[in-house]
């Protein structure tokens, strides 16, 4: 039986420059992907977000605006849907890593698509790439 699993998670913008964005790799899973994680009881996803970045990266983030949701079935059978978000770092000289064997690093926009592990994730990209340029070129 599955079931439906709500995240939050979001495209960083570096702060010193917009051209680059964070990508998370997790040591444990052994993967490149966008910071993201679940909605704790009581939470929305805009704190859920917030509270994931700070987590995951030591980031704290300014919202630029909500992305469209990103929905893909785990391996598990499990419906994930996570509410994304465009934001911006406010000092990239807070990157932290939660946990050891992670790796957090600025990649240019244009380098994203071959970075991240899975299929979903780099097509979705290539889906919000529209927003996020209009953002970075404003």
């Amino acid at each position: 039986m599955s079931e439906k699993i709500q995240k939050a998670g979001a495209i960083i913008l570096s702060s010193e420059n917009k051209n680059n964005i964070a990508l998370l790799y997790r040591g444990r899973e052994k993967d490149w992907s966008f910071p993201k994680g679940h909605v704790d009881l009581g939470e929305n996803s805009t704190q859920t977000m917030v509270r994931e970045m700070k987590e995951e990266t030591g980031l704290t983030v300014n919202v630029i605006k909500p992305l469209p949701d990103m929905e893909y079935i785990h391996s598990n059978g499990n419906c994930i849907s996570t509410k994304m978000f465009l934001v911006s770092s406010n000092d990239d000289t807070q990157l932290r890593l939660e946990l050891e064997g992670d790796v957090i690093m600025w990649v240019s926009k244009d380098e994203v698509i071959e970075k991240l592990s899975y299929d979903n994730l780099k097509n979705y990209f290539r889906n919000v790439s529209s927003i996020v340029n209009s953002v970075v070129t404003s």
